[in-house]
């Protein structure tokens, strides 16, 4: 791993100068008053490949993958700085119940723990004695603190946003850890590049987006992590625009949003599309934040965006209320 460190040390001077609160257009195109026109802006700038945001009750913290450093930012107190570097290329985040850092990490290809009393401490990196892809994203269950997280082979193919190296489970994954018992819990091998995931409310069932086909899945869970009732809940292919299926995430009302082609989409539990709003760069990745849970923070290439909604956040990407 030292010649990993040497190699992204280079890569981290492109961190960025952050650009705030800059109005953006065109304004945000809504199909049913999710998204408050006008109200996308640019609040970060000049990274080399924004991921992974998640709001901690009072700022936003994103990953710059190559850049292989995780930064934060208070909003209207300046710029982003320096939460910690190196990341071991850390992608997607969340909080456990504790409100610790969680980081799945296309270095290591490992789940890890994070606090700046301690470091970086490995989670879970193996499953039945083989290691990880290159864990991509993850949530917690707010009810249990039972970890998930997808598991697809980004972080295999290159330096550039992971270390080259040989798949050892053999299968792109979705999983449950009890990080109390040890225990590893398979929820799916079958979809090609599994990403984004999110919870519905009432944490009953799980939301996750596949890249390579541009789909949203759903899986009831049990209490035990095990998965039963896996449907389709959209297909938003259209090879027309820039974007695909990446980030998810839920609203208290049970709606998903996730990125899409031209930028976010937002469908019902049953797949109707109610809102898009367009994203002037790819979006990869969104979080809830704000006071009250009613703003998305966007990951997009070198950006990071801040839209205002009429809806209210929950989970997966905000610390979970105790």
């Amino acid at each position: 791993m030292d010649k990993l460190w040497a190699y992204v040390a280079g890569l981290a001077a492109f961190a960025a100068s952050g650009a705030l609160a800059q109005s953006v257009d065109p304004a945000p195109k809504a199909d049913d008053g999710v998204f408050v026109p006008g109200s996308l802006e640019l609040v970060a700038d000049g990274y080399t490949f924004t991921e992974g945001p998640v709001w901690d009750g009072t700022r936003v913290i994103f990953s710059d993958i190559p850049g292989d450093t995780v930064y934060v930012m208070t909003p209207a107190e300046g710029p982003p700085t320096v939460l910690y570097t190196p990341s071991a290329l850390a992608n997607g985040h969340t909080f456990d119940r504790e409100g610790r850092l969680l980081n799945a990490e296309h270095g290591s290809g490992e789940i890890t723990r994070w606090t700046p009393e301690g470091g970086r401490q490995t989670v879970v990196a193996e499953y039945e004695g083989r290691h990880l892809n290159s864990p991509n994203d993850v949530v917690v269950r707010a009810s249990d603190g039972m970890i998930f997280f997808t598991d697809p082979p980004y972080g295999l193919g290159s330096a550039y946003q992971g270390v080259k190296r040989e798949a050892e489970v053999g299968f792109n994954g979705i999983y449950g850890f009890d990080e109390a018992t040890g225990r590893m819990v398979l929820i799916d091998d079958a979809l090609a590049r599994p990403n984004g995931l999110a919870f519905s409310p009432d944490e009953s069932v799980l939301y996750v987006g596949d890249t390579a086909t541009q789909t949203v899945w759903a899986y009831d869970i049990a209490a035990d992590g095990t998965a039963s009732g896996k449907r389709l809940v959209v297909d938003v292919t259209d090879e027309g625009k820039q974007g695909r299926v990446d980030g998810v995430r839920v609203d208290s009302e049970g709606q998903v949003y996730f990125t899409c082609p031209g930028g976010l989409c937002v469908v019902a539990p049953d797949g109707k599309l109610i809102a898009r709003l367009e994203t002037p760069k790819r979006a990869t990745n969104l979080a809830w934040g704000g006071p009250d849970l009613s703003e998305l923070y966007i990951t997009a290439l070198s950006d990071v965006y801040r839209v205002k909604t009429n809806a209210r956040g929950i989970g997966s990407s905000s610390i979970p209320a105790r």
